[in-house]
């Protein structure tokens, strides 16, 4: 993977001055009647501005979160730390590793060269061809293991037509693989734990999940592709170079191989394995450490390369990230929230509440983990809907979705962040794309669910 996360920039003082006298005002102008929660806002509020601005690194806001809920009293010294050991940092670190392997033998490459041949060297095909297979993996494995793999590829692409530095096509490329994945990450009720959640509550089977979940699909993918097209104007017509790729002799490509089909197999299976082994979660990150663990043994990677190819920083912001999320939770600011957007059910016509509850839930996922917020959203919608007599499916299913659509922040979702920590992807323009997919999918799943419940 590049490394052009950018560590050494200036500290923005006007834009950190601005975040921490909005802050201390929040803190002591009176919102909500929970004090907890009117801590969990300022810090929240705080979070957004210095993300957005980048007043100063990301992972260190992601590192300050913690600190700052400890002194709030929001959260004891002992737990403020304890979703950086989450499951899911040992899912990147596992995915860095092995995109490190894959880098480091040329076999990221040597991949991307066989998905080319299927596009006929065309750059503007291929990478759509990789795209669609990430949606089509994410569906089964999870969005954040089918971006874990798919990442590597699209950088062995970049470099066979000399686009591994910042370009419109290297944006086009690594920020579509993202979104793919998240696209395609609502096709399955197995894909990702909120539509587990959802699909639970609703009591939905996994064909009649599908039976919605795929259409959605069909619909937000092309869209999604016409709208970084648009954006980034990638040349259509640009060749592929032949690149001849040498491979040492010594090379333990076939290991890697070996190890790397191994993992996407575990993953594969985690619905399958996870029950017979007694793991209700977490799975796929015992797999990838298992994985890292298989690489140094056989001596495909030394543990100082091992060291080198995971992205620290990036383990630092999603924790970051994680540990806003429970405090949210915790503190009762997410509860509160939902009940000023419920209260707008008597005020304005069903298809808008409907469309605001979607961005509801499409923004506040753009701040926590997924997971946390459909736990703490579903169950809240599935009463709502029963009690202004609503099909849940109306409310519940729109809303599960709209969980996994976080495009905005590299923090929005895991795939974001991978994407983000190639140095491909600046913020500024996630932010901007992301912001006009965020509103489009938000009408999108809106109509759709409100035209297929509405009788």
């Amino acid at each position: 993977m590049a490394t052009n996360f950018n560590l050494k920039k200036a500290i923005n003082y006007p834009a950190l001055l601005i975040a921490i006298t909005v802050f201390c005002f929040l803190l002591y102008v009176p919102i909500f009647g929970n004090s907890q929660a009117q801590h969990a806002f300022a810090l929240l509020i705080l979070v957004v501005i210095l993300w957005m601005t980048e007043a100063i690194p990301l992972p260190l806001t992601g590192l300050l979160i913690p600190v700052i809920g400890s002194f709030m009293q929001l959260v004891s010294p002992k737990n403020a730390f304890r979703e950086f050991a989450h499951p899911l940092i040992f899912l990147f670190m596992g995915g860095f590793v092995l995109a490190g392997a894959l880098s480091r033998h040329s076999l990221d490459k040597l991949l991307a060269q066989k998905l080319i041949g299927l596009a006929r060297g065309n750059f503007y095909k291929s990478a759509i061809l990789l795209m669609l297979a990430t949606s089509l993996t994410a569906c089964w494995i999870g969005n954040t293991s089918s971006t874990a793999m798919m990442i590597p590829l699209a950088m062995g692409m970049l470099v066979l037509v000399n686009k591994n530095t910042v370009s419109n096509e290297s944006k086009f490329l690594i920020l579509g693989i993202a979104y793919a994945a998240n696209l395609g990450g609502v096709i399955t009720m197995v894909s990702t734990p909120p539509n587990a959640i959802g699909a639970a509550i609703l009591g939905l089977s996994f064909s009649k999940w599908m039976s919605y979940g795929f259409p959605v699909f069909l619909i937000t993918f092309p869209i999604m592709i016409t709208l970084l097209t648009i954006y980034f104007k990638p040349d259509k017509r640009m060749i592929i170079s032949a690149m001849i790729i040498k491979v040492d002799a010594n090379s333990p490509n076939k290991t890697l191989a070996a190890i790397f089909l191994l993992t996407v197999v575990l993953w594969m299976m985690d619905s399958i394995l996870s029950p017979l082994l007694n793991i209700s979660s977490g799975f796929n990150s015992l797999v990838a450490v298992i994985s890292i663990t298989l690489l140094f043994i056989t001596r495909v990677l030394t543990w100082e390369e091992i060291i080198k190819s995971i992205r620290w920083e990036i383990l630092l912001l999603f924790g970051g990230g994680l540990t806003l999320g429970m405090l949210i939770d915790s503190s009762g600011l997410g509860e509160i929230l939902i009940g000023y957007v419920a209260q707008l059910a008597t005020t304005v016509p069903l298809i808008v509440f409907i469309w605001i509850v979607v961005l509801f839930c499409i923004i506040l996922t753009e701040f926590m983990s997924n997971t946390a917020s459909a736990a703490m959203i579903l169950p809240l919608l599935f009463i709502l809907a029963n009690t202004l007599h609503i099909n849940p499916m109306m409310l519940v299913f729109p809303a599960t979705i709209a969980a996994s659509y976080g495009f905005m922040l590299p923090a929005g979702s895991p795939p974001n962040a991978m994407a983000f920590s190639t140095g491909h992807v600046p913020q500024k323009d996630m932010i901007k794309v992301g912001m006009v997919l965020n509103i489009l999918l938000s009408v999108i799943l809106t109509l759709f669910f409100y035209f297929a419940f509405r009788v």
